[in-house]
């Protein structure tokens, strides 16, 4: 299911991973007909993808569950809500994680959340209704 009404879009997803193509194309899709610079479509498309994933493999039950998606304009920039009813979880609570000095010590996995942190320009979090209400924020020109 998808929206778009003056600049605002909406987007519902399962948890199944084939879903994240959608949101791909869901995103620059938005980011084209709202004229967005490349590089900002390719940076919310970015932290979509990550976020997306991260409910997936993390916050999923046993029955499926249904992820909810907002794009649209606040003032000069563009956020980005995702909504899913997984067990509580707020990303602005998790450590940095630890770069590996070596190969031997490096692990799989643990970045998704600080590549949102560098590629988005802020976030917003608060645990609503029993529901993960994420909003990520984006300038709309490039910048430096």
């Amino acid at each position: 299911m998808s929206a778009a009404d003056e600049g605002q879009a909406a987007l519902i997803v399962e948890s199944e991973l084939h879903e994240l193509a959608r949101v791909s194309a869901w995103v620059q899709d938005w980011a084209a007909l709202e004229q967005l610079p490349a590089r900002v479509a390719q940076r919310i498309d970015l932290c979509s993808t990550e976020v997306v994933t991260n409910v997936m493999t993390h916050a999923a039950t046993d029955s499926a569950q249904r992820i909810f998606l907002r794009l649209g304009w606040q003032g000069e920039e563009v956020a980005l809500d995702v909504e899913d009813e997984g067990c509580e979880f707020d990303p602005r609570e998790m450590p940095e994680p630890v770069p590996a000095t070596c190969l031997r010590d490096a692990h799989i996995g643990g970045w998704g959340i600080p590549i949102v942190r560098r590629f988005s320009d802020g976030l917003r979090y608060r645990h609503e209704g029993g529901r993960n209400c994420l909003t990520l924020f984006f300038r709309a020109t490039e910048g430096p």
